[in-house]
């Protein structure tokens, strides 16, 4: 089998599209970095445990007070649309600080340890800033913001027109890339494994938290007597799956949080 065709295989197999093989060119990890113990269920279901329990522990409420059930619907969309972002904010973090705490360690390799997640952060965003101006320049063209004298008005309507079909283009390419790329960062974290194993489960447990932090002083919704104890459980099962994680990782690898392993390559 040749590179591009090994490439283009995915997860079991699959054959992925061009959207697919960068998403993965990109957006995973080495291979060399993924230890046997990450290639478990364990990492999908620390994620989608965490965001799967903030929105289930809401449905009796929304059952209960039947004209929030659309709120209770808007509240888990905007959580699901929201958590790359919130993600890529909360390794950020957690990223900063733990290379903070073992800066002893680095040895001047800090390009190295960061070019994998720099790679993933700089195409997921790229590919969102880049459609994001391409709608707001014809947005402002629409409005008449943009205005040239003395230009002619049919070749002003051929590039509109160009541009039109060139946001309506890279925007399709947006979707299919995000298709690919947003499990992959919800497994792998923008590649901050490649920094250190644990991170994407110190990554998970900063963002439950601060998804229930969110519930409790900023409600994306308004809900009726809703108990610190539905954020604060959903946020605490959640820790509880990414430390078992931590300890597999310990026990079957021998990964100490403190000890830095050495540099991709």
């Amino acid at each position: 089998m040749d590179d591009y065709t090994s490439d283009r295989r995915g997860v079991g197999g699959r054959v992925l599209d061009k959207d697919g093989v960068l998403a993965r060119r990109w957006m995973e990890p080495l291979p060399q970095t993924v230890l046997p113990a990450m290639n478990s269920m364990l990492p999908a279901v620390r994620f989608w445990a965490g965001l799967a329990i903030m929105t289930v522990v809401k449905v009796p409420l929304a059952f209960q007070y039947q004209v929030h059930a659309l709120t209770w619907a808007a509240d888990a969309g905007l959580r699901l649309l929201a958590a790359p972002v919130a993600l890529a904010l909360s390794a950020l973090v957690v990223v900063t600080v733990y290379l903070t705490l073992v800066r002893h360690q680095i040895h001047g390799e800090l390009l190295s340890r960061l070019w994998g997640p720099l790679t993933a952060f700089i195409a997921f965003f790229g590919h969102l800033l880049v459609v994001c101006a391409l709608w707001v320049g014809l947005a402002v063209f629409i409005t008449g913001h943009i205005k040239v004298d003395g230009f002619p008005v049919a070749l002003g309507t051929v590039l509109f027109i160009a541009a039109a079909v060139l946001a309506i283009y890279a925007t399709a390419r947006m979707v299919g890339f995000f298709i690919h790329a947003i499990p992959a960062i919800h497994r792998y974290m923008f590649r901050t494994m490649e920094i250190h194993p644990a991170l994407p489960a110190l990554i998970t447990i900063g963002y439950v938290w601060e998804m229930a932090a969110q519930d409790l002083l900023l409600p994306l919704m308004q809900w009726p007597d809703v108990s610190p104890l539905l954020p604060l459980g959903g946020a605490a099962t959640t820790t509880l799956i990414a430390l078992w994680e931590i300890h597999r990782l310990r026990a079957l690898h021998s990964v100490r949080i403190g000890v830095l392993p050495p540099p991709p390559r």
